[in-house]
């Protein structure tokens, strides 16, 4: 019990590093859209870059884009964003592999300016990333917390089978125990017997050796009479 509680603390250690990285969301100038633009970035931790480009996609739906471009950025034309303007936008998405995490960066095009801090949809707009890639951030932990469970499993699986291993060593101890303390008797009934039995030989060897006296006594006595 007590190493599956340690197994298990080992598991959660490793989903609390996962946790300890708290998503955020930076608005800055950045080459995005045809050129140095205002844009929304944050770091989605643990994630793949394709997953994102797949799962962004998908988001945009949502907004009721004309259309979808894919390339060096992800480009949903004239889509629907009330929170940001009343009036039809363009989101350019850029998603960068940076070791185990992603950096995606947003850019919300109104019409030849782009969403900045200033802006009324800026709130809108940075909810629109963070949401996003908590969503994206919360799938990877879980990825993670399964991996975790099932070597859990598996290393419970191991100590239980180690615990039978144990309690029939232990079984086959006592066994032997026994069975020495048996062999122990044994040896000291059979030693014990040994020396009967060397008496006994003694006893034998000498009744052998009156009766051939008493043979030689009984032959003297056939040779007197003759």
């Amino acid at each position: 019990m007590q190493k599956r509680i340690i197994l298990t603390g080992i598991a959660l250690l490793a989903v609390s590093a996962i946790f300890a990285q708290k998503v955020k969301v930076e608005n800055t100038s950045k080459s995005i859209g045809g050129g140095k633009n205002d844009a929304f970035v944050t770091v989605i931790y643990n994630s793949k870059e394709s997953d994102v480009k797949k799962e962004w996609k998908a988001l945009l739906k949502q907004y009721a884009p004309e259309k979808v471009k894919s390339g060096g950025e992800i480009m949903a034309d004239n889509a629907t964003i009330s929170g940001i303007s009343s009036n039809t936008i363009d989101i350019y998405a850029k998603v960068k592999q940076a070791g185990n995490d992603v950096e995606l960066t947003v850019g919300f095009d109104l019409g030849g300016a782009f969403v900045d801090a200033s802006h009324s949809g800026a709130k809108t707009a940075e909810n629109i990333v963070y949401e996003f890639a908590v969503k994206i951030a919360t799938a990877a932990i879980e990825r993670e917390v399964k991996a975790a469970e099932k070597l859990l499993v598996l290393k419970e699986k191991e100590l239980e089978k180690l615990v039978k291993s144990n309690d029939r060593l232990h079984q086959n101890i006592e066994k032997f125990k026994a069975e020495i303390e048996t062999a122990n008797a044994n040896i000291k009934q059979a030693e014990s017997d040994l020396e009967t039995n060397t008496k006994d030989q003694e006893g034998a060897k000498k009744g052998i050796e009156d009766q051939q006296t008493a043979v030689k006594l009984v032959g003297d006595k056939l040779k007197e009479v003759r």
